[in-house]
């Protein structure tokens, strides 16, 4: 027992942990986390966008809504009976506090109220109603149900059902809203936890065992990480926190990078005698590799965003607990291992010098071109983005934009010290001609032929007016964005603003599209904040084990080139710099240097390059290959979102290892003559 003293202990703690993850496991989807200065309580944060959405759900005795377009087999204008049915059944829902389609919409008949709906059918007069032709195309075959849940209701988890339920009434169908994108969202970070994981360990396991030769040493290097990450997670719970868009991939990087770390070890005991002095040697590599390459997931502490610091902070301690584990209980499991077969070398060889300059001035040309490129990488994104462009949530939002030029609408909350009078209709009705005169507005939706007073008590048993009516003092306008006005919403509550300025009432204005545009304003100031950190901390990781200002910086002249050619690829690509590809080149700072280390310490040692690449080249190839395989798999990921950060850190990789293993050695060799 005493021989596996290190790993006995690890069991337990990780058994522990295990009961904990499942006990105490919570993901979260929504774009709150990407906020600065949001810490999980809209009460507290500092972000009146986030106050002001939560607010208007409470003051207006609603939740989460979403918008439902379907296309019936005939004109609703001659039958909308299937349409009155389905209408009936989302009211009946208890989940659902109001719906609003052309079935209940209201129209005012001198001083009698009437519907549109009649006879079984919509009456073409809704037509020429401003407030309800934004829920009808102009040739009837398609409508718009605007559902909105009761207060407390977790949305997301009722999106299923509504599908099933309007499936049952229209085979053509489309939902869109923010539940609707956080329960696909849902789906695909169940499988980013669980699923992909199993394939990234079986390609990473098989490339290992091909160059290893060892099936202990390739599992141990890939279950290490594997336990690791249920112990950060244990901790992460148990402290009462969630997972969220960004910390769900945690596994996916605990498990690519930290694999590496036992690889190393593994092929370090082969290239010394004594298996002591093996450990000693390859213990200072892969402890600042394992630094440099925290130091890069920790520069996102520094920013004042949850989602970066949590997954800096979970990742840098995950990789660190691989260490400790491979450095007392991988001891202890390989003290006496003796192998039949040693690691393969796939021949492995210093190239010459020539072509060595020949790569050297191609990354050089690369980097010159790159400011003529960089322009053309786009910054920001929306939750939409997050899908693939053939997946059913974008082709429900541009059936949406086509056919009722229309996205997610923002809220004008109106609000008087004294009840609203019969006679504030007319200032509503100049509000809403002024508001709605903006490129960027496609309607404005309120039923102003009805006053206040008046709404506020037929309201209490209709469920549409129930939607724009909070009391007798506070009334909401539904503003309805074109997609241009989507990406131009601050020119439209500036618009507001100054229009109900002119009131001297008191107002705000919420939207997940104010959020949105918070976090796409901050994304340019934390991908500089988070390069400019992680290259300090490398540095002075790197200064520390070479203790040389010369040798250190031609260490990190990979992590430059990686950098710049991240931003390439964007540009190549079509990839936006989001809030998801933003953490790629901090990441890959983080990775290329490991190789650079590992190559640099080799270097130091035996004054060779030729039996540096021969030495270290082989695990450095196999590492390279194993984090690019195990990336690959989240190429099949439904959401794009996965994908381009995939496809960066693989195309990242690639060019930090190509660099690493071809022109490095000659840069050092040089510096050595000198």
């Amino acid at each position: 027992m005493r021989r596996y003293f290190f790993t006995t202990i690890y069991v337990v703690l990780v058994f522990l942990s295990f009961l904990v993850v499942f006990s105490l496991g919570k993901i979260e989807t929504g774009p709150e986390v990407f906020l600065p200065g949001y810490n999980g309580d809209p009460e507290k944060t500092t972000n009146e966008n986030v106050k002001n959405l939560f607010r208007v759900n409470r003051e207006f005795g609603g939740s989460s809504s979403i918008v439902i377009v379907v296309e019936g087999d005939k004109n609703f204008f001659e039958d909308a009976r299937t349409l009155y049915e389905l209408h009936r059944a989302l009211e009946e829902r208890e989940d659902i506090s109001s719906v609003m389609s052309p079935v209940n919409l209201p129209k005012l008949s001198g001083f009698r109220m009437d519907y549109y709906f009649k006879d079984e059918k919509i009456s073409k007069d809704v037509l020429n109603d401003p407030n309800a032709k934004s829920f009808i195309t102009e040739d009837g075959k398609y409508a718009l149900l605007n559902v909105i849940f009761k207060e407390g209701v977790n949305a997301r988890d009722k999106i299923p059902e509504i599908k099933r339920l309007v499936s049952s009434y229209f085979e053509k169908n489309y939902l869109f809203g923010e539940p609707v994108i956080d329960s696909a969202l849902f789906k695909e970070l169940v499988k980013q936890t669980f699923v992909y994981p199993v394939f990234m360990f079986l390609v990473i396991f098989l490339l290992f065992y091909y160059q290893l030769r060892s099936f202990r040493a390739a599992i141990f290097s890939l279950i290490v990480p594997v336990l690791s990450t249920f112990f950060v997670f244990a901790v992460f719970f148990a402290m009462g926190k969630s997972l969220n868009t960004m910390t769900v991939m945690t596994i996916t990087f605990l498990l690519i990078i930290g694999s590496a770390y036992g690889l190393h070890f593994y092929n370090a005991l082969f290239r010394f005698s004594d298996k002591r002095e093996a450990v000693k040697h390859i213990f200072k590599p892969i402890l600042f590799s394992m630094l440099t390459t925290a130091a890069g997931f920790m520069s996102f502490v520094f920013i004042d965003i949850r989602a970066f610091r949590e997954l800096g902070i979970l990742v840098s301690s995950g990789l660190a607990v691989v260490v400790l584990v491979i450095f007392t209980s991988g001891v202890e499991i390989f003290r006496n291992y003796t192998p039949k077969r040693t690691p393969r070398s796939f021949g492995m060889k210093y190239v010459v010098r020539k072509i060595a300059l020949i790569v050297l001035v191609v990354f050089l040309v690369m980097a010159a071109l790159s400011p003529f490129l960089l322009k053309r990488v786009q910054v920001g994104s929306d939750m939409v983005s997050y899908f693939e462009r053939d997946s059913e949530l974008r082709k429900a939002y541009d059936l949406i934009v086509k056919k009722f030029n229309t996205r997610e609408p923002i809220y004008l909350v109106l609000e008087k010290n004294v009840p609203f009078v019969g006679t504030d209709s007319k200032i509503l009705k100049e509000l809403i001609e002024k508001i709605e005169k903006s490129e960027y507005v496609s309607s404005v939706v309120f039923p102003v032929d009805i006053s206040v007073p008046i709404m506020y008590t037929l309201s209490r048993t209709n469920p549409f007016l129930k939607t724009f009516v909070g009391d007798r003092n506070r009334i909401r306008l539904i503003v309805n964005l074109t997609p241009e006005g989507y990406e131009h919403v601050k020119k439209v509550v500036d618009l507001i603003n100054e229009v109900v300025s002119e009131t001297g009432w008191s107002h705000y204005v919420a939207g997940s599209v104010l959020i949105w545009n918070d976090i796409n304003e901050s994304i340019m100031k934390s991908q500089i904040q988070s390069i400019v950190l992680a290259s300090i901390l490398i540095f002075a990781m790197v200064f520390i084990i070479f203790r040389r200002p010369l040798t250190t910086l031609s260490v990190m002249i990979p992590i430059a080139f990686t950098t710049v050619f991240n931003f390439l690829f964007m540009a190549l690509f079509g990839i936006s710099l989001d809030v998801s590809t933003s953490i790629t080149s901090g990441i890959l700072m983080g990775l290329v240097i490991d190789y650079s280390i590992h190559i640099a310490s080799e270097e130091r040692r035996l004054r060779d390059p030729y039996l540096v690449v021969k030495n270290v080249g082989p695990s450095v190839l196999t590492n390279a290959l194993g984090l690019i395989s195990g990336f690959a798999v989240l190429l099949f990921s439904e959401l794009a979102l996965f994908k381009n950060i995939s496809l960066l850190m693989m195309l990242g990789i690639g060019v930090g290892a190509v660099f690493t293993l071809i022109v490095q050695p000659m840069i050092l060799e040089k510096r050595e003559n000198s």
